[in-house]
């Protein structure tokens, strides 16, 4: 999703091991009631797998079992062709639940039964967010009118029956037809990694007023110095660039989100966090070069400040330590942080440690996202 996550946002959780850790479930939480089962079918959505050159051989044939196949993967539902200026694209037409069986095992990793409440809230999330994307599609606001979503990344990450696993169909099942509400609206229900102990509001990493479901929460187990989050193999991490590595990325990736003199950037002279969010994140930060200085948003620091192999850095809820050779140039960047993602909405980390501690989905989402409640998909939506 992620949005962005994102998405790194799958890497750092799909087949992670986890060490085991045992907390006393809330006396609040023990009593907790079961997530209604609403019995729906939910609408078909889109899901575009990709495109293929329209002079090369394109095989989708249904199998015995029923489903269809492209590039060696197997899918439900029915696939779709549509001749596009770059070739072909291809759609999967699939019932949403039968959709979701494909996302969540590769948004939140393949968990033990034990955590089938983290299970149960990143299926409720995956399929909020998924009828927040067809709604926008079916008013003409998508980014297609081919497609309601793409299969990355960039929406969710999607992997037909093959990523599917027993424990999280058995979680979508549970929660079929369940979205989150907000006014009677279904909301937009953004995730990531880790949170590193806290989460954002929405107006910390993306701008604008936000939204009252999307504000900090705390991931501090209560009574003890620990997170549920801080079982997250990202949960701190540190990341550090040459002064030529620091020159290359800044030279690439700076322009995208400020205005360069002709000449470009120059060589950077000086890298600092200049203010913080409410969470603890960066808000700015300062990049001075030789040829001036500029401030960035802390979120898209993120995309300035790779690794020399291209990966952004981790989150924005990070600190900043530069090492200077004699000459006054600099020799070598330090980045350490907390957490993995952008921070929004459900810290899929804390929603596994959370469930260890015996919460249910209903408690972690109303964590996450609140204010919200658990409601049915909206009627017109499934008459489409």
């Amino acid at each position: 999703m992620t949005r962005p996550a994102t998405r790194g946002l799958v890497a750092a959780v799909v087949g992670a091991l986890v060490v085991a850790a045992c907390f006393a479930p809330p006396r609040e939480d023990r009593a907790a009631p079961p997530i209604p089962r609403v019995e729906t079918a939910g609408p078909t959505i889109r899901v575009a797998l990709g495109v293929v050159p329209r002079a090369g051989a394109l095989s989708i044939e249904p199998g015995a079992d029923g489903f269809v196949r492209f590039k060696g993967k197997t899918y439900r539902g029915l696939l779709r062709t549509i001749a596009t200026d770059s070739g072909l694209l291809v759609v999967n037409v699939v019932p949403l639940e039968a959709y979701l069986r494909g996302v969540v095992p590769l948004e939140i990793g393949e968990r033990p039964a034990t955590e089938r409440a983290a299970l149960e809230a990143q299926a409720v999330a995956a399929r909020s967010f998924t009828v927040t994307r067809v709604s926008a599609a079916r008013a003409g606001r998508g980014r297609s009118r081919d497609f309601d979503l793409l299969a990355t990344v960039a929406d969710q990450v999607y992997g037909g029956t093959e990523a599917e696993r027993p424990n999280a169909s058995t979680a979508v099942a549970a929660t079929a037809g369940l979205v989150l509400l907000y006014g009677g609206r279904v909301i937009v229900a953004p995730y990531h990694s880790s949170c590193g102990g806290e989460t954002a509001a929405a107006q910390e990493a993306w701008g604008g007023t936000g939204e009252p479901f999307l504000q900090r929460a705390s991931d501090k187990i209560p009574g003890s110095d620990r997170y549920y989050c801080d079982i997250a193999p990202r949960f701190y991490w540190e990341q550090s660039l040459t002064g030529a590595e620091l020159d290359a990325v800044v030279r690439r990736y700076l322009g995208t989100y400020v205005t360069l003199p002709p000449a470009g950037s120059g060589g950077v002279r000086g890298v600092r966090v200049i203010r913080r969010t409410p969470s603890g994140r960066a808000e700015v930060v300062e990049f001075r070069t030789a040829r001036g200085t500029f401030d960035v948003r802390g979120n898209d620091a993120r995309s300035i400040l790779r690794t020399s192999a291209g990966e952004l850095m981790p989150s924005s809820y990070f600190s900043v330590s530069v090492d200077s050779s004699p000459d006054g140039a600099i020799s070598r960047v330090q980045l350490r942080g907390n957490g993995y993602g952008h921070g929004v909405g459900m810290c899929q980390w804390g929603a596994i440690g959370r469930a260890r501690a015996g919460q249910s989905a209903r408690k972690i989402l109303q964590t996450y996202f609140p204010g919200t409640t658990l409601g049915s998909i909206p009627s017109a939506l499934l008459a489409q």
